[in-house]
Formats: structure tokens, sequence, C-alpha cells
């Protein structure tokens, strides 16, 4: 029986395609991963009735999402490659097969949207792995599903 406490970052990617009728592809490996739902703005609604503030929710801002990556020149291509173009992104968790020739099957949660990405390469120190970032601005909400 599977855990239903949580899961691991292991098995996570980040994916896109050119439209919706092509099948989704690796971007990069990641390292990490930003939040991938915005937080509603709250909208203060109190009334001089009221003994402390009441809220609703208002919409959600989403600021651009960065990924972390390892920076060599075919990752840095790949990204650069994405740029100029708005296709479909996810960032998908779970996968088969065995280590090291796993495929991603984002069976177990998929979040989905639509935007384009930028790359970036990060600053380094004294006995560091050079790092890149590929920056994502979503252009529709990023929506989930189960799988």
């Amino acid at each position: 029986m599977a855990d239903t406490r949580g899961i691991a970052t292991y098995k996570t990617y980040l994916m896109y395609r050119t439209n919706s009728s092509a099948s989704y592809a690796k971007v990069v490996d990641i390292t990490s991963f930003p939040d991938l739902i915005g937080t509603p703005e709250r909208i203060d609604i109190t009334t001089l009735s009221d003994a402390q503030r009441v809220y609703i929710a208002g919409i959600a801002d989403r600021e651009d999402m960065t990924f972390n990556c390892n920076y060599t020149s075919d990752n840095f291509t790949a990204v650069h490659n994405l740029e100029g173009h708005v296709y479909e992104y996810a960032v998908w968790f779970g996968a088969t097969g065995d280590v090291g020739s796993e495929t991603p099957t984002g069976s177990e949660g998929k979040f989905e949207w639509t935007g384009d990405v930028r790359a970036g390469v990060t600053g380094g120190g004294v006995n560091e792995a050079v790092g890149m970032t590929v920056t994502c601005t979503p252009s529709t909400v990023v929506a989930f599903s189960a799988s």
C-alpha cells in the first residue's frame, strides 16, 4: 500500500509541449521548483459593525516562476530555444522505470499552464556547480490535475 502522508521531490519534472496535440517533453532536469499556486489577495469588507477586520478572497497574483537547474551548454541551449514562444508548461510529479531511466508520468499530479520562458545563469563561488534558472511567465492560471 502506498504511503498517503506525502511524496518526495524525487521524480519531479519540468515539462513542455508546443501545442495541445503534441506530447509533453522534459525541458531540463531541475534542482528546485517554485510555489505552483498563487495566493489570493485579501479584500477588506469590514464594516463599522464588525469587532475585527473581515476579508474575502480576491484574485491570485502569480509572479514569475523560477526553476533552478545545473548549467550546461546543452541545458542553456534547450531553454534558450524555447524563448520568445508561448507554449504549454507543466510540473509533473511521478515517473515509472528504474533509477537512471525513469519516464515522467505525472502519476502523482500535474500542474499545467501556458506561458513563455527565459534562460539565465546564476552567480557562483569557489567550489560550486554553475547554476542556471528557467524563469517562466505564466499567461494562464496554473491548473491541477490528479494525473
